[in-house]
């Protein structure tokens, strides 16, 4: 099964195989950093704090990174399916972005940062419903989604405490019961 199959339209195979790179690399390291991971501190040596945003830090708990690491592997498992399988929530918005990065950095290795930067962008549009979620990388533009452009423009909640609250009750969007905020063991 070739990871990103069902959006063959708009992958290149080598965007394909950077992807099922990205995928196995990003868990890997994400399996390794959680070991290490005992405060919210931690995180900051981590390879998951460099794909979250840095102002939520005192966020990071042991309990969140291995919430967001599921979020990874969901992430991996929906571009692998023969099938369209859209995302669920933020934490999965921001956990297909961290993928998308890794495999963009393959391909910058491979080809430059030139062809990394065009890498990649039909899939975004035609994968991620909205990139929303980059507004939590600037920190100017903190509660932008509780503001007259976030009601405007429909945007989702990116508030920390909603990240792993669903989009909807639609079966297709279903996220893995471990990241559920009412389905927590802690």
């Amino acid at each position: 099964m070739t990871v990103g199959q069902a959006y063959a339209d708009l992958l290149t195979s080598r965007e394909q195989q950077a992807l099922a790179n990205g995928c196995a690399i990003l868990i890997d390291q994400v399996f390794a950093d959680l070991e290490d991971i005992h405060e919210p501190q931690d995180v900051v040596h981590s390879k998951l704090f460099a794909h979250l945003p840095a102002r939520y830090l005192s966020k990071y708990t042991p309990l969140f990174c291995r919430q967001f690491a599921v979020c990874i592997i969901t992430v991996a498992w929906k571009v692998a399916q023969p099938h369209r399988v859209p995302l669920s929530l933020v934490a999965e918005e921001l956990a297909a972005w961290a993928i998308i990065t890794e495999a963009k950095n393959i391909i910058e290795e491979e080809k430059g940062e030139k062809a990394a930067e065009q890498a990649f962008d039909p899939f975004v549009d035609g994968y991620v419903e909205n990139t929303d979620f980059v507004f939590l990388f600037d920190d100017a533009s903190d509660g932008i989604d509780e503001g007259v452009i976030g009601q405007l423009t429909g945007m989702s909640s990116l508030r920390f405490d909603d990240w792993f609250v669903p989009f909807s009750d639609e079966p297709a969007r279903t996220a893995h019961p471990y990241v559920l905020p009412d389905s927590s063991p802690f």
